[in-house]
């Protein structure tokens, strides 16, 4: 049987365009208080919906500096990151120059698995 899914659930959907990661799934049948805190951060962060308005930072450049981050930490959210820097209008140049970047912190591995991410998008066409 499929679990009803919660309104904070069908919420963060609609602010990231129609998915969410399963640990969010997970998370919100276990503390979903703490969910709500951090997507209430998320939101400001990522530039969702009304958050936008009045922030330093575009969409584009933060999708761009967590393309970067999680490519460091090898973030199994890389991929969604990219296609989201995409849709907000990044090159792929401006892509591959972010994961050159985190190479510079965390090493040539990290510029090697962002790229792998970035190729497999492109095939994925």
């Amino acid at each position: 049987m499929m679990k009803k899914q919660s309104k904070l659930l069908t919420k963060m959907r609609r602010q990231r365009g129609g998915s969410v990661h399963p640990v969010f799934e997970y998370l919100d049948g276990q503390d979903p208080e703490f969910l709500k805190t951090y997507n209430e951060l998320a939101v400001l962060n990522f530039n969702y919906g009304e958050s936008a308005k009045g922030r330093a930072l575009s969409a584009k450049l933060k999708e761009l500096i967590a393309v970067a981050l999680l490519a460091s930490v090898r973030g199994d959210t890389t991929g969604q990151h990219i296609r989201k820097a995409l849709a907000h209008g990044a090159s792929k140049r401006e892509v591959i120059e972010a994961l050159e970047m985190s190479m510079h912190i965390t090493g040539a591995p990290s510029l090697e698995f962002g790229l792998r991410q970035l190729m497999g998008l492109e095939q994925a066409k």
